[in-house]
């Protein structure tokens, strides 16, 4: 049997959803042999620049679980690219006003070790992932593809080309096992109707493919929101290209409700995100002459010297005003024909800065600790079969503890962001803690952000432990007030 013919026997794979996760896991799909295909509803995203229009364009932290991921594709360079085009960032710089009111700024360490997150664009990474599936011979992407039904039972799914309006009297070919429909209503675009043997649901928080998964099954799903909303800014690099923020650092502006995230860039430019109240953006968009005195109030330091308040202002009644949420659902996965990915199947708040990265591992997860041991496992499974029985049950019961713990973890992570600098007793904690990581290793004591950020144990490990790290803690703490309190009792004592 040719390779070719040997491809053509395997089973076809249909992702939904060309984003980073999307674009990962038909990597990995494609890499095994496997045809696959990529709808994705936007238009393709290489050689073109982003948009500055209303959409946001967040950027995102790639942490230790992100680039395993990546890595674990076995894409000769891909890594390395990624890497090239990102930035690294070791800690975060916090900026405020002292008791005279002058601005002043506190980097506080992501880490006792120097390791680093990494920023990037999402619609970079995507587009990186995107050129490396493209070289492979198995791989299909198609761009401008809404899907609009999909069959679980049948595994059939129907998209609908949006971009493109079809003509009387226009041919249509068909593809193998693709069925087209035309439609000659200039209100109606083509649809076609592909068959496949596993469908992964990548498409995002709004996902299609959940929406079809819960109506062929009981899904216990839970979304909430957080009460603030998010506008994005795009802060200009200063003359001749220079920085106007220090670049190993990841900045922010507390300020109780509320709080300004700016993550630097590459080219030297920045993204700012400003999170607030609902309330708080319905004033300023009633009163815009306030916006300017808001900014000086609450992100001192922003206006001038990193954006001009006529730019500030363009910006905020342009962009949209995104709601923060997260999303649980108790069931990703249908049989052995469908599962849900990425945010389709958790959504979290940005403030861990875990999102993707969640969404990357899910990848790895599925691939690596599911699918490829019940091939080697199962003998009398076939090759040719992408996903073996019993997987994808497998895989959604060990995997939704993790999401929903990580998606748990963002949203206190809040919190901490608006507190800006740590009181004294925190930063005595984060003090001893990081004394107990480098000189106690047998006590495998670990902070709690670098177990999920830099770590790779399962989140909800990582809770726990974080839980008895507590306790640890407080014994510690316990025995060292003690100790002190005896020296000053023998101290006393010696003085009598």
């Amino acid at each position: 049997m040719t390779r070719s013919s040997a491809m053509t026997a395997k089973d076809k794979v249909v992702v939904v959803g060309g984003g980073p996760v999307g674009a990962l896991a038909a990597l990995y799909t494609a890499r095994r042999g496997y045809q696959v295909e990529v709808y994705e509803f936007r238009d393709d995203p290489n050689g073109k620049q982003a948009s500055e229009g209303k959409l946001a364009l967040i950027p995102v932290t790639i942490s230790d679980r992100g680039f395993r991921a990546v890595e674990s594709a076995k894409v000769p360079g891909l890594i390395e690219d990624i890497s090239h085009h990102s930035l690294p960032v070791h800690s975060r710089m916090v900026h405020s006003r002292d008791k005279n009111g002058d601005l002043k700024q506190t980097s506080m360490p992501y880490s006792s070790n120097g390791d680093c997150i990494h920023i990037m664009q999402r619609t970079s990474i995507g587009q990186r992932l995107l050129l490396a599936l493209s070289k492979e011979p198995n791989a299909k992407v198609f761009f401008d593809h809404k899907l609009v039904a999909c069959d679980l039972p049948s595994k059939t799914a129907t998209f609908e080309d949006v971009k493109w309006r079809p003509q009387d009297g226009e041919h249509l070919e068909s593809a193998e096992n693709t069925k087209v429909t035309e439609h000659h209503s200039k209100d109606a675009g083509r649809t076609k109707s592909v068959t496949y043997d596993y469908i992964i649901g990548a498409d995002g928080a709004h996902s299609a493919i959940r929406k079809h998964l819960m109506r062929e099954t009981n899904v216990d799903y839970e979304q909430q929101f957080v009460d603030v909303l998010w506008c994005d800014f795009y802060l200009p690099p200063g003359p001749k290209g220079t920085r106007n923020l220090d670049e190993t650092h990841l900045h922010v502006w507390p300020d109780k409700e509320r709080v300004f995230i700016v993550l630097p860039e590459v080219d030297g430019s920045a993204r700012g995100g400003m999170v607030a109240p609902v309330e708080e953006f319905q004033r300023l968009k009633e009163h815009p002459e306030e916006l300017e005195a808001f900014f000086h109030t609450s992100y001192p330091g922003v206006i001038p010297d990193l954006l001009s308040a006529e730019s500030a202002k363009e910006q905020f009644f342009r962009r949209d005003h995104l709601s923060l949420m997260s999303i649980k659902c108790g069931k990703i996965g249908w049989e052995d024909s469908c599962v849900l990915l990425g945010d389709s199947s958790h959504t979290m708040p940005p403030f861990y800065g875990m999102g993707m990265n969640t969404g990357l591992e899910d990848v790895r997860v599925l691939f690596e600790d599911f699918i490829d041991p019940a091939h080697r496992r199962d003998v009398y499974s076939s090759i040719n079969t992408f996903c073996p029985k019993g997987v994808t049950k497998a895989y959604t019961n060990y995997r939704i503890p993790d999401v929903q713990t990580m998606t748990d973890i963002a949203r206190w992570h809040f919190e901490e962001l608006k507190e800006g600098v740590p009181g004294p007793a925190v930063i005595a904690r984060k003090k001893i803690e990081s004394e107990l990581q480098k000189h106690a290793p047998s006590l495998d004591y670990v902070p709690m952000y670098s177990r999920i950020v830099f770590g790779h144990e399962r989140f909800s490990v990582a809770l726990r432990k974080d839980a008895k790290q507590k306790i640890m803690f407080a014994g510690v703490l316990a025995t060292l007030c003690a100790l002190c309190l005896a020296m000053l009792v023998q101290a006393g004592a010696s003085l009598v």
